[in-house]
């Protein structure tokens, strides 16, 4: 093969490279997700706010789904943990605007709502595979968000939920002060009763 035969061939790969690109844009938007607390503990009730931004300042975008996986989720006691994961079917698809940097469409935000388990102490590990094509799998601590972008990819996003720490407070002898004055009370108003009833006793007696 002359050099004159691979510049030509190389040329048409880049070429073909280029078409590619133009005709299959990549996509831009940003997944952010938190909670409506600064931190929870075992047992709670909370809410998952995930939000959409288009980037794109041209072109518009189809959100069709999302999945959230939440930090609990996986496969306990032989079965999918019932409450680890939930998704959400749009229908019909919401379509967010090119981001002009005025318009408010470009932007999608979703709350689901959430309980922790009561054995949940906390677990900074994650399994949030990039840009998976499968909707479901032994997922954690992940949103898996499905586009009409990247060839129907699914784009992921990384989150957590922080744990209170737990701590014990000594109780005050402020605190206990109540409870003591009432116990005392109480075992006086006892002594009380048993004196009189002996009381009484021994004037039948007498008689």
């Amino acid at each position: 093969m002359n050099t004159k035969t691979l510049s030509l061939l190389l040329s048409t790969a880049l070429l073909a490279f280029a078409i590619a690109g133009i005709a299959t844009p990549v996509h831009a938007f940003q997944t952010n997700v938190r909670g409506d607390r600064a931190s929870y503990i075992p047992g709670d009730v909370g809410n998952l706010i995930v939000t959409i931004v288009n980037d794109s300042p041209t072109e518009t975008m189809e959100i069709r789904n999302f999945t959230v996986y939440f930090p609990w989720a996986g496969y306990l006691d032989g079965k999918w943990y019932a409450q680890g994961n939930v998704s959400f079917n749009l229908n019909p698809y919401k379509v967010l605007t090119t981001n002009t940097g005025t318009a408010p469409d470009n932007v999608y935000t979703y709350q689901a709502q959430f309980s922790i388990p009561s054995w949940f102490g906390g677990d900074f590990n994650t399994n949030c595979p990039g840009n998976p094509s499968a909707r479901y799998g032994l997922y954690n601590a992940c949103v898996l968000v499905g586009t009409n972008q990247n060839n129907l990819r699914y784009e992921n996003e990384f989150f957590s939920l922080p744990m209170a720490i737990p701590t014990y407070n000594p109780p005050s002898l402020v605190s206990m002060a109540v409870p003591i004055a009432t116990l005392v009370v109480l075992v006086a108003a006892t002594a009380f009763m048993f004196l009189t009833w002996a009381s009484v006793k021994r004037l039948e007696l007498r008689k």
